[in-house]
């Protein structure tokens, strides 16, 4: 689990992970990808991103794409 103190660190690490794939910035997606991997594998489940970080769709689905490369 990520640290308490900082309970969005992952979540922010993750959406800029989708952000950067969207804009065609393959290799620094990839590289952030593994720093929130490390904070919490969670992300890789996209019902979970969706109903419990409650991420809205269009980020869900630029984070599939990535995850479905």
């Amino acid at each position: 689990a990520p640290p308490r103190r900082y309970p969005s660190f992952a979540d922010a690490r993750a959406a800029l992970t989708a952000a950067l794939w969207g804009e065609g910035m393959s290799g620094e997606a990839e590289s952030n990808w593994v720093a929130v991997v490390g904070l919490d594998a969670r992300y890789k489940d996209l019902d979970w991103v969706s109903t419990v970080r409650r991420w809205p769709p269009t980020m869900v689905a630029a984070l599939e794409k990535f995850l479905h490369l």
